[in-house]
């Protein structure tokens, strides 16, 4: 029986081909993070690999309440720089983009990814990121660089879904139609104009990352209490020495 190349190679680093085949999902993944088809193909797998970094963030969530907008964000970045050797945090691409991927697809072409980054403080502050950033100075139109994600980190009480439907609703409100919203109502597409409605289309993914903790939180409150405490009983002291002075 002849033996092809590939059960040689398999048999000679000491796996099966059945090893082989159960690891192909695998190196699929990987063909479509480093030479993928299109650029479709692109973008779906970033898709993918978000929601999965996405879900282990949230589990860790008592390590990252504490942190800031771009601390976040580079915990993100780490775990994509595994997948995207390519990825970068704050590089120039018509200004300082929070996240961007490129990757030269099996076609020979350019693929080009970007996404804003931004803590939850309310619509208005996100929505600068999408309006002024993203879609004014970071996206571009083109087949293969009109598509990128806006994400932001919601450390509130109520719930990412809560701060996801404040998202949507002010999006309506302005005109922006919402579309492949999931079943849970945390992720959803939009499609805009660059260049103020006059430009390329561009399409965004919309994510939420959840990250409120309530030990977490309850420890902060505790020590901010003592805080507090610490500075009036300060100035305290302070006002009976000053009144002591000036009633000399």
């Amino acid at each position: 029986m002849t033996v092809s190349p590939i059960d040689s190679m398999a048999q000679a680093a000491g796996y099966s081909m059945q090893d082989i085949l159960s690891a192909c999902p695998d190196i699929m993944e990987q063909l479509a993070r480093q030479r993928p088809l299109s650029y479709d193909a692109f973008v779906s797998q970033i898709d993918r690999d978000l929601n999965k970094i996405i879900s282990i963030t949230e589990s860790g969530r008592q390590h990252h309440y504490e942190k800031g907008e771009d601390a976040i964000t580079e915990h993100l970045i780490v775990q994509l720089k595994q997948k995207y050797p390519s990825v970068h945090h704050d590089a120039q691409n018509g200004g300082h983009c929070d996240i961007y991927i490129e990757v030269t697809g099996s076609s020979g072409d350019l693929y080009k990814w970007v996404m804003e980054a931004k803590l939850w403080n309310g619509f208005d502050y996100v929505y600068g990121g999408l309006e002024n950033q993203l879609l004014g100075s970071y996206a571009m139109g083109g087949s293969n660089n009109c598509k990128g994600g806006m994400i932001f980190y919601s450390k509130l009480e109520s719930g990412a879904s809560y701060a996801m439907n404040e998202w949507e609703t002010g999006l309506v409100a302005r005109s922006i139609a919402v579309s492949n919203k999931s079943s849970d109502g945390l992720r959803f597409g939009t499609e805009h104009k660059l260049n103020g409605g006059s430009g390329a289309d561009f399409y965004v993914n919309h994510y939420s990352v959840d990250l409120f903790h309530a030990p977490t939180k309850a420890k902060l409150d505790k020590a901010a209490e003592e805080k507090r405490k610490r500075l009036e009983a300060k100035i305290r002291v302070e006002l009976v020495a000053k009144s002591k002075i000036q009633s000399k």
